[in-house]
């Protein structure tokens, strides 16, 4: 609990009681699930920012499935490569918690993981696995400087002062982005004209690229539903046409390749 900060003042939050409290009286109270809420401010509900409850139960419910289990792994062989002793391990923009869930399986650590979306991080923290989560933003990560060992950053906007501030001196940072042929065969059902991803890297004067790796492989979605789960996780979902949309009611299974790009930061 030593890593977390004030998102008022910066100095560092301890437990008291149900709350975590800094020196100079800031107070943020535990929910019943258990994550606190330290996005100070007008901000601080919450309730319109991010994923919806909706989106999020769907992600959750996608995931749990074990579709992009390949990707997990991924990330399980890079950490154990790191071989550090029961690392502090930050989950950027975590979402429902699937990631660092896993992580928190497989090994001894102390993990922190955070999203804007209160119903995501609700859901998160709803897991009961020994995770600390917080709702906040990625512009004002509330963690000391330079106190994780790992963090990883799947599919989300990238803020690299705030990256490089917390990630220890020879730290990483692990990023994924789509790969080229990610879901190309749902662009192909939606689009006139689908297009390949560029699958470049955060582009990052702080931190640099060690090592790129790919995850690849050919997944089986089993249900209308999931389908659709699947189409709403992506920005895809937001820049189609409710015509275009409406092509994928006529599918109860699909075949989609997913893809993805990691590199090692």
């Amino acid at each position: 609990m030593n890593s977390i900060i004030c998102p008022v003042c910066a100095e560092e939050l301890k437990e008291d009681g149900r709350s975590l409290r800094c020196e100079k009286g800031h107070c943020f109270d535990r929910a019943k699930e258990g994550y606190v809420n330290l996005i100070a401010g007008a901000r601080k509900n919450g309730s319109l920012i991010g994923d919806n409850k909706d989106m999020a139960v769907s992600r959750r419910s996608f995931l749990e499935k074990g579709y992009f289990d390949s990707l997990v792994k991924e990330l399980i062989s890079i950490i154990k490569e790191k071989n550090i002793p029961c690392p502090r391990i930050l989950d950027i923009c975590c979402g429902e918690g699937y990631y660092s869930h896993k992580i928190k399986e497989a090994f001894e650590c102390e993990m922190y993981g955070f999203d804007i979306s209160k119903e995501m991080v609700r859901l998160a923290a709803k897991r009961k696995n020994g995770c600390e989560y917080f709702v906040a933003n990625l512009s004002r990560i509330p963690l000391k400087d330079k106190s994780t060992d790992i963090a990883f950053h799947l599919f989300a906007p990238f803020h690299e002062r705030e990256f490089s501030r917390i990630i220890k001196d020879g730290g990483t940072l692990i990023t994924a982005v789509a790969g080229e042929n990610h879901l190309f065969e749902l662009k192909e059902i939606l689009y006139d004209t689908p297009y390949k991803n560029d699958e470049r890297p955060p582009e990052t004067e702080n931190l640099v690229i060690k090592e790129k790796r790919k995850v690849t492989e050919k997944i089986h979605l089993s249900s209308r539903e999931d389908i659709d789960a699947l189409f709403r996780m992506t920005p895809y979902y937001y820049r189609t046409s409710d015509r275009d949309k409406e092509k994928l009611l006529s599918f109860d299974s699909l075949d989609v390749t997913v893809d993805f790009a990691v590199f090692i930061y």
